[in-house]
Formats: C-alpha cells, structure tokens, sequence
C-alpha cells in the first residue's frame, strides 16, 4: 500500500472553500511547512542542508525583535535565543509568501492536494524523527552514559535539573528500551497509511511526556519536541469527530477520507515515493543500530586499569598529609572513564563534596587533564597497585600532589530490576 492514495472518480464534486479558509490555509502552509522542513527534517538528518537557512533567519528574527543580530553556534542546543530568532525570521518571510501567493492565486477552489502533501510530509517527518529517537533508547545510548563513572560522583542537590532526568534514565535500561519502545513502534505505525491513526495517536502519548519531561527538567530541544507534539495531534486531528462518539458512546464512528496528495495521480510518483520513503526509514533503522551497538560496545569497554571510582585512603600535598583546610583541596574521590568510542574524562571530588569535571586523555600511564578543552594540561600520573589500588601523582595548582586510592563499589550497583525484592531485616 502506498502513501499517495489513487484518487477516486466517482465522488460529488467538494465544496469550494471560503475566502478565509483559503487565506489560513496558505498561513498554514507557509509557517508549518517551512518549520516542518527546517526543524524537524533538519533535526532528523538535514541539517547541513538547513542550517545555512536557519542562520539567515536568525538574524532576520533578532533584528526585528531586538534591533541588532544573533550569535549563532552550531551546537545540539536547540532553545537558544537564535534558534528562536529563526524561527520568528521564517514567520516574516511567510507573511510575505502568503501575501504573495494570495494577490496570485485568488481563483483557486480549494488546496485539498497540497494539504494532503502536508501531511505525507508531516507523517515521514514525525515518523522518522521517531524512528530516531526511539533507536537511541532501544539500544541505551542516548542516557546509557549516565552509568560511566564519571557521572557517579555528583551530589543529587548540585545536579541540574536535565542530569537529573538523564540520571533517572539511564539508572535503568528496562526503563529505557520500555520508553523507547514505545516511539519506535509510533514511528513505524506512521510510515503506512492504514496505521497512521494508531501511531499518531501513539506519538501524542508519548510527545506529550517528552514534551512535559523537556520543560520541566530544563532539557534543551523544548522547540523540537513541542514541534513533534503538535505535528502528532495535527495527524490526529481529521479523526477526532469520530473518536469522540466512540468515547461519549455517541454511535458508529463513519470512516475518514483523506484528502489524496498532490500528484497521487501519477502511478510512477506513488511507486516513487514509497520506494524512497522504505529505502530512507531502513536505512535509518540499519543505520542507527550499527552506531547504536558499537556506541554501546564502547561505553562499557574500558582501555585503562585506571577506569572505575576510587576512594582516597591518603593524599599528601607538597608532602603534608592533606586535611579539609589544604590548599589545594584534597581529592577524596576520584572517577575515571576511559571507554571506547570517545568516552573520556576523570572527575574528582573534594571533602566538600564539591566535583570537577576534567576533559582527559590518556597516554599510557599518564593522565591529561583539562576543565575546558582550550585550557593548558594539567598532568598526572598513575600507577596501579595490584587489581583495586592505584597512586596518582602530579602538580596541582602548582603544589605536588600524591594521592593513594582504592577501588569504591558503589552501592547503586547492588540494585537492579527484579520482581521479588527481599525481606528486610
């Protein structure tokens, strides 16, 4: 079955659409399809293709709104100030398409063609950005991390709101493929079009707790998943007349005809685009499983005996037993991380409590450390002392360092997923 539907012949004619309904249509258009195409396609895969239109529009946006341009930054931050600049430049310039397009194209009857090219597009956007989303859970990499060592240390009260939520996540992976089951099954329900309901439906449920989960743990793709949210309920919105009387108890629901997309006409075109829409969704799904396993292969693949949490058994500065009042502040605990696939960093915690995170890299036993990537090293070495002993030694803020740790269990990993929890004492 393909996605562009045969158009029938035998229908009574539609009624023409009303003035205001042409004219918030070409809005509708305009915004959404432009948003569609930049944020969401963008954010799934395009965005090389994109971003240099984005960052037109950024400037244009804050130079309305606030007088003077944007700093934009290629980053995975998506809430930035110019990031909502663009989208308020590509409001501006579809005022100005909707304009034009009104004083052109005044005599039309209705846009049913394109609107269901609308939501073809909108469906495959929504259906991959799922797809993408949803593999990053089922195969825990997108919170997975969370589980290195480095991440342990933390305080619960000097953890951010989004560490907080990514912690919670990837604490447990059951969680985490449940979750993520869940979008994936959306996603692949909405690439056919017999089951566009039942996954549209399914992506609101799940958007909706993304959504919610975003704003309220400050995670920072706020625009993008309440674009998704919205573009779930606009999926479901031709079907919420007859779920409603099947809710209230209100009768039969009839069917829903969708409005066949422009050029369903067309044979070669609907074998086209249902050749191009499987061969993009599997290389997505094959895709994103190959990096998904071999990021996992490599988060929980150490390359160093010093990887792992140590607790501090002694540490002398410049030769003095260190107490809570040296200067500088004594490592009690030290995390390190030296996984494949580019999970490295060493954080350290003083008796405070107070953490550090340090960008590392390590070079056979010694160990670079740097708090901004930009910053000179600062380096220590290590040796290892049978299977849980190591000594560190180095210059710290420019007084020598030597510290003796040993290996420190951490009590989390006594708990796991299990049915039948033991009897307390």
């Amino acid at each position: 079955m393909t996605d562009l539907a045969e158009p029938t012949t035998d229908r009574a004619p539609s009624p023409q659409w009303t003035p205001a309904q042409r004219l918030t249509f070409r809005l509708l258009f305009t915004v959404g399809g432009g948003l569609l195409l930049l944020s969401i396609y963008g954010n799934a895969g395009l965005f090389l293709v994109t971003q240099p239109i984005v960052r037109v529009l950024a400037q244009l946006g804050s130079l309305v709104a606030r007088g003077h341009g944007v700093r934009y930054e290629t980053s995975n931050v998506g809430d930035t100030m110019a990031i909502w600049c663009a989208h308020l430049g590509w409001i501006l310039v579809s005022l100005l398409i909707t304009a034009v397009w009104t004083a052109l194209d005044r005599r039309r009857r209705d846009y049913r063609s394109l609107a269901g090219l609308l939501l073809l597009l909108a469906r495959f956007g929504l259906a991959v950005s799922m797809i993408v989303y949803g593999m990053a859970k089922v195969i825990p990499t997108q919170m997975g991390f969370m589980a290195l060592p480095t991440y342990q240390l933390q305080l619960t009260g000097d953890t951010s709101l989004m560490g907080t939520l990514w912690g919670f996540m990837g604490a447990s992976t059951p969680y985490s493929v449940a979750t993520g089951s869940v979008e994936l099954a959306a996603g692949l329900l909405l690439l056919w079009r017999r089951t566009t309901l039942l996954g549209s439906v399914i992506a609101v449920v799940a958007m909706t707790q993304v959504f919610l989960l975003n704003l309220c743990y400050d995670v920072p793709v706020k625009l993008v998943s309440g674009e998704m949210l919205l573009i779930a309920l606009g999926l479901t919105s031709p079907y919420w007349r007859p779920l409603a009387r099947l809710a209230f108890g209100l009768g039969p629901a009839q069917p829903v005809p969708l409005w066949p997309p422009a050029g369903a006409g067309r044979r070669w075109l609907r074998r086209t685009a249902a050749t191009v829409k499987w061969l993009v969704a599997g290389g997505y799904l094959v895709g994103l499983a190959w990096v998904g396993v071999w990021a996992v292969i490599g988060m929980h693949s150490p390359q160093s005996g010093a990887d792992g949490v140590w607790r501090a058994t002694s540490v002398t500065v410049d030769g003095t037993e260190a107490t809570v009042t040296t200067v500088p502040a004594p490592w009690v605990n030290v995390a390190v991380s030296t996984r494949r696939a580019g999970y490295a960093g060493l954080t350290s915690q003083t008796p405070s409590g107070y953490v550090t995170a340090w960008y590392l890299t390590v070079d056979g036993d010694r160990l670079e450390l740097r708090e901004r990537r930009t910053d000179p090293p600062t380096v220590l070495t290590f040796r290892l002392v049978g299977s849980d002993g190591m000594v560190l030694t180095g210059t710290l803020d420019g007084h020598r360092f030597v510290g003796h740790y040993e290996r420190r269990a951490m009590q989390r990993a006594a708990s796991h997923f299990r049915l039948i929890e033991p009897t307390p004492p």
